[in-house]
Order: structure tokens, then sequence, then C-alpha cells
């Protein structure tokens, strides 16, 4: 049958085309890039849990690095060089005021411009952990110890170190020494005994950190009240993914010597990419991630807590385009700054 008005012929091209698009996106593997913290971590747990879901249900195929510090990923994300990792909504905003760790770097608020959120998680407390054996009962007795606080530069050590300087006024370099190391290399020289304190984010309770405990006696140590009125502390809260939480008696079992529960900082994280991500595989990574939030939910406990009730808690960058089709569709309210410019 002959069309006879050229809107239809121009509608129908336009299915036919989506279509083929479609039937081309399905046959075929999609290699993605993707960038994940230390093995044993929270984002590092979440992220081969992604990956399995993904490459089960979606015609991918997840290429993931380990060990990344999401500074160097999201810097990566926004020159198109990642297409999946595990961000920060501190660093998103450090990147783009230009400040923090992006002080130095004019380019950073541009390159932000490249940035997307697929979804946001809470990522879990702050451990700060000391041996036993060493003494060490509060943040102020770690004077002139060697301490591991996060790599150089990284979001989570910007945070550990207003942490200390907020509970006790010491700085780095001249009250205690800071090791210069990675996640891995961190802790394990905590484990040998190589630093007296060990302080990163990751869930609750940590499947690394258990291993740790398991050989020795640990203590958490907990943030004074008054040290969340410091000007140091005041600053990090302030700042978007920051929440206050609460380290368990016990959690850890024998080898935990806290006798109560300990304040610290909780933080939120993101899944990330990057602006050119093709708005359909945005789509389908969304819509199967919260299609099979089952199976996250039985891989480990702390991710219980994701859910599409919270997928845009503390977002500060706009959605993957694809990614916000699936939130409007399911009818989640998406604030105007979250939404591209690519599709205003």
């Amino acid at each position: 049958m002959k069309l006879k008005h050229p809107l239809i012929r121009w509608a129908s091209g336009l299915v036919l085309l989506a279509t083929a698009s479609l039937a081309s996106y399905a046959n075929a593997d999609t290699n993605l890039r993707m960038h994940t913290a230390q093995p044993g971590s929270s984002p590092y747990v979440f992220s081969v849990t992604l990956q399995s879901v993904l490459q089960k249900h979606l015609p991918v195929r997840i290429n993931m690095t380990s060990s990344m510090a999401s500074t160097r990923s999201t810097l990566d994300a926004a020159k198109g060089q990642v297409d999946l990792y595990i961000g920060s909504q501190s660093i998103n905003h450090f990147m783009s005021t230009g400040t923090g760790m992006f002080s130095k770097m004019s380019s950073a608020p541009e390159l932000f411009k490249n940035i997307r959120t697929i979804m946001s998680f809470p990522l879990g407390p702050y451990h700060i952990m000391v041996h036993e054996k060493s003494g060490i009962r509060s943040l102020k007795d770690i004077k002139d110890r060697r301490v591991f606080i996060g790599p150089p530069g990284g979001a989570a050590t910007l945070v550990a170190l207003s942490i200390i300087e907020g509970a006790t006024g010491y700085k780095a370099g001249e009250d205690y020494e800071m090791a210069k190391l990675d996640w891995n290399s961190g802790q394990q020289a905590f484990q040998d005994g190589q630093v007296d304190m060990y302080i990163g984010p990751t869930q609750l309770p940590s499947a690394s950190i258990e291993q740790v405990v398991l050989l020795q006696k640990i203590r958490f140590l907990g943030i004074p009240e008054e040290a969340f009125d410091s000007e140091p502390m005041k600053q990090v809260m302030s700042l978007p993914g920051r929440t206050v939480a609460e380290i368990p008696a016990g959690i850890y079992g024998e080898n935990q010597t806290n006798e109560g529960p300990v304040k610290t900082v909780g933080t939120w994280v993101t899944l990330g990419t990057q602006k050119d991500l093709d708005p359909e595989l945005g789509y389908q990574i969304t819509k199967t991630i919260f299609e099979n939030l089952q199976t996250f939910h039985d891989a480990a406990k702390f991710m219980d807590t994701i859910t599409l009730e919270n997928a845009l808690n503390q977002v500060n960058t706009p959605l993957q385009a694809g990614a916000l089709r699936y939130y409007r569709e399911i009818g989640l309210d998406v604030p105007d700054t979250m939404v591209p410019p690519e599709v205003r």
C-alpha cells in the first residue's frame, strides 16, 4: 500500500531506522571499559556484580581494571577513555569548580562537562582502624606515628586529612607521617604493622577488613562529637555525598575490641560514565540494573541499600541520556539540574 502523506513516510522511516539500530545493537557484543577500586572494597564488589549482571542480560563485554583511584577514573571518563567507572560526588564538585585536587588543572571545569551519572549508591563508612597492641585509643594518639589515609590526591584522602585535623589539629608531615601508598599497598602495610593506622571508606562489614581482623585484634576509632563542629569537618560534611555513620561494636567479631559503636563519616558514590555513551545502551544498562536488584542484594548485605528510591540521591552531574529516559519512564521525579544538555 502506498503511503499518501509525507509525514507518514517520514515517521515510518524513523521506525525502520530505530528498528535496524536496535537489531544491530542486539546482535553484536559491545566492549565496555570499566574502572573500579581495589579488590574487596564496596565499589569492587558492586562492579563485579554489575559486570556479571550486564554480561548475562545484554550483548556487552566489560573489560574491568581494578585498584583505580576515582580521581583518575573521572578524568579518563571525561576524556572518553572509560565507559563505566565508580565515581564520587565530592570529586565531581572539585572538578566542576577547579578546586581541591583539580586546583592546578585549568581544564578541569571544561572536562567536567563530559561527565554523566547512571545511578548513586551508599559506599559505606570510613573505617579508622588501629592495632589494639599499638596503644592508640584516640586520634590524638597518632602524634609522630606513620599512618595510611589513602593515596595522595584522592578524594578519600582529603576527607581523612580533614577528619584528623578536625579531631586533633594535626597536620600531615608535621605531626604525623603520611604513608604514600595505593589502597592495596596501604592495607597490606597496615596488616604487616608497617603503619599504625588505616583510614578508608568501605562497606559494612568489609570482606577485606574482615581478613585483617581475623588475624589480629583491631580497634576502630571514632570521631569525637566536638570535631564535627571544627572548620575542617564542616567543610568535609558540606560536600555532596557525605553523611554521619556508625560502626557497631562486634560487627567484625571477637577481635574487634570496641565496647560500643563509634561515630564516623559515611559516603555515597556513583556509577558514572561519559557523555558519548550510546543513549540506547545507557537505557538498557540502567533498566537491567534495576530489573535485577535481587542479584545485587544477594551478592552482599551492603547492597540492600541499592534501590530505585535512592538512585538519584546526592547526584551532582547530569544523568546519562539513556538513564534519564529510564527514570522518566518509571515515573521518577528528575530535577532539572540532572537533565543533560544534549536532551534539552
